[in-house]
């Protein structure tokens, strides 16, 4: 029985250090400060932006696909 409340005390002790942990890294996460997150916000909104362009050209090639396909069956 003594082993038992030995793993329930490694095993709760486990999950609060788990918890304390992730409190501990959200708390980093979000008080970053300075030109370096700056830099890195900025160059991952415009990789979003020029993917987001990409996409938009993709589509747009889709669509005309689509209506030239569309064209040829109601000429047929």
């Amino acid at each position: 029985m003594g082993s038992f409340f030995g793993l329930i005390f490694v095993i709760m002790t486990a999950g609060i250090l788990l918890v304390g942990a992730v409190l501990l890294g959200l708390i980093k996460m979000f008080t970053k400060t300075g030109e370096g997150n700056v830099a890195q916000e900025s160059q991952m909104i415009q990789e979003m932006y020029q993917a987001m362009s990409r996409m938009e050209a993709r589509v747009e090639t889709l669509e005309t696909i689509l209506l030239e396909k569309d064209g040829k069956e109601k000429s047929s």
